[in-house]
């Protein structure tokens, strides 16, 4: 596969973008569900189903989505809807940041694109991979769950009050299961261990103390700060991923000379 040169700094790589989508394939279920839930909510509080595309194809941020259809009353002021959505989307502000790898050296548009196209899933599949040197692979796996999330939000929606309560079937925990399967391809070894109970106690500190989706900050704000103060200066790119080679190997008994895989299978979460 051709990797992104100069001549290609303002492109998408098709091939990339190809693998982006493949690489979300797993994600197909838990998102269609997620999906079809939303488009229940939406037919419930009396959205048409064109407003409910417009919105997945313009916002494409599922818990913002949720909140703003769930509070979609005529009682509610818009200037609410707009703080509540904006307060979960904060988040963003720390995912752009991890995917500057990403994006450093690109023309605005391309870093425009992916970005509309950046959801939780494929940033979390995009984060598990070796090489971040081209933002196709992130925009592939967004186009997928794009589509699949707009088909899972007209099944929902068609079906209306066939289902009347999500939480009954347990369809309100596709996604949470989804991101527990997740982590794993995203552990990168004993560099993380810290910063990771660090965002585990932040959120659940936070899920006590704050109000709304605060405690999601929280925790990402505690992983942050621990992984700063933790980071070893002395440790670049290299030395870092010749740490977690090694650490695969010694958990896998791998020969010498091999290394992790970038992808979610178990040599990749070590």
């Amino acid at each position: 596969m051709s990797r992104p040169g100069p001549a290609q700094i303002g492109h998408f790589d098709p091939d990339t973008i190809r693998r982006g989508a493949i690489a979300c394939l797993p994600l197909l279920p838990s998102t269609i569900i997620f999906g079809a839930v939303l488009g229940v909510l939406a037919s419930q509080r009396g959205l048409s189903l064109g407003e409910l595309l417009f919105m997945s194809l313009t916002v494409f941020a599922g818990s913002a989505q949720f909140v703003s259809v769930d509070l979609w009353r005529e009682t509610i002021p818009a200037a609410t809807i707009i703080v509540a959505t904006a307060v979960i989307n904060m988040r963003y502000i720390l995912i752009g940041a991890s995917l500057r790898p990403v994006f450093k050296g690109r023309p605005l548009w391309v870093k425009i694109c992916g970005m509309h196209m950046v959801a939780d899933e494929n940033w979390a599949v995009t984060m598990t991979q070796e090489n971040l040197a081209n933002p196709g692979f992130l925009l592939g796996g967004g186009i997928f769950l794009g589509v699949v999330w707009a088909a899972g939000n007209i099944a929902g929606y068609l079906l209306g009050g066939g289902i009347p309560d999500p939480e009954v079937y347990a369809l309100d925990f596709a996604f949470t299961a989804v991101f527990a399967a997740l982590t794993i391809g995203m552990w990168k070894g004993k560099v993380d261990l810290l910063p990771w109970v660090a965002a585990a106690i932040g959120s659940i500190i936070g899920h006590y103390t704050l109000p709304g989706t605060w405690s999601i900050l929280a925790g990402a704000g505690a992983g942050v700060v621990t992984a700063a103060l933790t980071w070893r200066p002395d440790m670049d790119d290299d030395s870092l991923e010749a740490e977690i080679a090694v650490e695969g190997r010694e958990a896998y008994g791998a020969p010498e000379g091999t290394g992790t895989t970038g992808s979610l299978s178990p040599e990749a979460s070590k």
